[in-house]
């Protein structure tokens, strides 16, 4: 029986296809911590939509679905254009990767009590949960990205939210904790509503 020969051209075809590397397989975490890194400069630049533009793109880039910081920086872009469901939609994906640290988890726990409380109608029990996580982690809490954003704005929202609840001894707790206010005094609960409106507008909320 006759052994074919390969011609020249397909034997060179064959040793290389044998002797040359495979290319290396793309990593796209990279791009990822690239685009999150762009976001959060658009984002300290108040310019939230390129912000959420740029965390989008690092998102499309965790083909594992394992990195949660894209998912918070979405979700604090989303917040401040008022886009409140989709902001805590985007928490909760973040909060379901389990961020160990605490500044990306305190960061979560923040955005969703602050979200919860703009939501129409509030949702007084999670921000009231959310808020005293957030406070267990750290309760000098300064959200890095915007300093305007901070324990104080929880500690408010925490005494509306118990006084929405009726809880009026928790609220004190927050809004009069020199305890200045007197709970057996006809006006109490007038008294500490104008304690924690006061809070609140100085937080800004």
């Amino acid at each position: 029986m006759k052994v074919k020969l390969l011609s020249l051209p397909a034997l060179i075809a064959v040793l290389v296809s044998c002797s040359a590397p495979s290319a290396p397989e793309y990593n796209p975490l990279p791009s990822y911590y690239q685009e999150v890194s762009r976001g959060w400069s658009f984002f300290d630049q108040d310019n939230y939509a390129l912000a959420a533009a740029s965390f989008r793109k690092a998102i499309e880039n965790d083909t594992d679905n394992t990195e949660s910081e894209a998912l918070v920086g979405l979700a604090w872009s989303l917040a401040l254009q008022d886009s409140l469901v989709r902001a805590v939609s985007s928490y909760q994906s973040a909060l379901a990767r389990n961020p160990e640290s605490p500044k990306p988890l305190i960061y979560v726990l923040s955005g969703l009590s602050l979200c919860y409380r703009d939501l129409e109608p509030p949702d007084n029990e999670a921000v009231k949960d959310y808020a005293r996580a957030a406070l267990e982690i750290d309760e000098n809490f300064v959200f890095e990205h915007k300093s305007s954003i901070n324990a104080q704005d929880l500690i408010a929202v925490l005494a509306e939210a118990y006084f929405n609840l009726e809880q009026y001894d928790s609220a004190a707790v927050y809004a009069d904790p020199q305890g200045t206010l007197d709970p057996a005094a006809e006006d109490y609960q007038e008294k500490l509503l104008a304690k924690i409106n006061s809070k609140l507008r100085l937080e800004g909320r």
